[in-house]
C-alpha cells in the first residue's frame, strides 16, 4: 500500500495564489529566517495566505523568535532589528523607507525540538484530518531524517513493539548516495552543491539543461524493482518537499495522516517493511522500517 498523497493537491486555490491554514517552519535560525521573511514577502505580494505559521525551535532567544515577540508587541524597531530585510540593498538607502511586511503576519513561536513537536502536532491531525490538507510543514535543509522517526513512532502505536531499522534494501538509482546515522540513505541526482533556494525548476541551474530527473520517480521504480524481487514494500510513505511560493518548499501534512492510515490498514502483516521517502526533486532522505507483529 503506497501512502502518498503527491498527486493530490490539498491546498486551497484562491484568485491570487495558495491558501493554507498553519504552515510549520522548522528552525528559528538563518535557514528559518530566510523562510520567514519569504513567506511574508509571498504574503504581502497576494501569492500566499495562511491563517497561522508557526516556528517550531529548541532556542527561546533564537532570533526568529525575538522577531515573532516584536510583530507581537508592533516593535517596528526591533521587527528591523530581528528581521531579515525585504528590500533590495539600494532602497535600505532611505531612511524614510521602513519593512512593513513583517507587520501583522499570523505567526507564533513554539520552544520545542522537531521531533518532540511533530509527535503530538501530527498526532492531532491524525485525530482531525478534516483540516490537515490545508497545514504544511516547511522543512531545514539541516534537518534529520525525522519523518523516519515519526512513522516508526506510528508502527509502534498501531503495532506490539517498536520496528527495526534496516539498510535500505532497494534504494533509488542516484548519482551521488551516501549512508547516514542509523542506517538512513542519503541519495541526490546532484554532485554539485546546489544553492539554498533553488526552487528545482524545469532546466537546472547548474547544468543550464532541462532536469530530466525527479526522485520520487526514482523511489516509486526502486520499489518496483523491490517488489519483482520478490521483497515488496507493505507501505511506502512518501513525502515530497515542492517549491510553494517565493522560494520557499512545502510538504503536506496530507502526507503524514495518509501514512499513519496505510500503515493502519496493514496491521493484520504478520511482518510489515515499510519505506520512507523524504523527498523533493533532486534529493532524498530514506529509511527501512521492519515490523514484526508479537501479538
Amino acid at each position: 500500500m503506497v501512502a502518498d498523497t503527491s498527486g493530490i493537491d490539498g491546498r486551497m486555490q484562491t484568485e491570487t495564489g495558495h491558501s493554507y491554514g498553519t504552515i510549520v517552519v522548522c528552525g528559528g535560525g538563518c535557514y528559518g529566517g530566510y523562510y520567514v521573511r519569504q513567506l511574508a514577502r509571498a504574503r504581502r505580494a497576494g501569492a500566499l495566505t495562511a491563517t497561522q505559521i508557526v516556528v517550531v525551535d529548541r532556542d527561546p532567544a533564537c532570533r526568529v523568535a525575538r522577531l515573532i515577540d516584536a510583530i507581537h508587541h508592533g516593535d517596528a524597531d526591533a521587527i528591523a532589528a530581528h528581521g531579515w530585510s525585504m528590500q533590495r540593498t539600494e532602497a535600505q538607502d532611505s531612511e524614510s523607507h521602513r519593512d512593513d511586511g513583517y507587520e501583522q503576519l499570523p505567526i507564533a513561536f513554539v520552544t520545542a525540538s522537531w521531533d518532540a513537536f511533530f509527535l503530538r502536532w501530527f498526532a492531532d491531525c491524525i485525530r482531525a484530518p478534516v483540516t490537515t490538507p490545508r497545514d504544511a510543514v516547511v522543512p531545514s535543509p539541516l534537518m534529520p531524517n525525522l519523518l523516519a522517526d515519526w512513522v516508526a513512532s506510528r508502527l509502534t502505536v498501531h503495532r506490539s513493539a517498536a520496528p527495526q531499522r534496516v539498510p535500505v534494501s532497494s534504494p533509488p538509482d542516484t548519482p551521488w548516495a551516501r549512508t547516514g546515522t542509523e542506517q538512513s540513505h542519503y541519495a541526490s541526482f546532484a554532485t554539485w552543491m546546489c544553492p539554498i533556494n533553488c526552487i528545482e525548476p524545469p532546466r537546472c541551474p547548474e547544468t543550464r539543461a532541462p532536469r530530466d530527473w525527479t526522485m520520487p520517480a526514482a523511489v516509486r521504480i526502486a520499489a518496483e524493482a523491490a517488489s519483482d524481487r520478490g521483497t515488496p514494500y507493505d507501505v511506502i510513505a512518501l513525502f515530497q518537499t515542492t517549491h510553494r511560493a517565493f522560494g520557499v518548499g512545502m510538504f503536506d501534512v496530507a502526507n503524514a495522516v495518509a501514512a499513519d492510515r496505510a500503515i493502519a490498514d496493514s496491521t493484520a502483516r504478520p511482518v510489515l517493511r515499510t519505506l520512507v521517502a523524504s523527498v523533493s526533486h533532486c534529493h532524498g532522505a530514506l529509511a527501512e522500517l521492519v515490523s514484526e507483529e508479537t501479538r
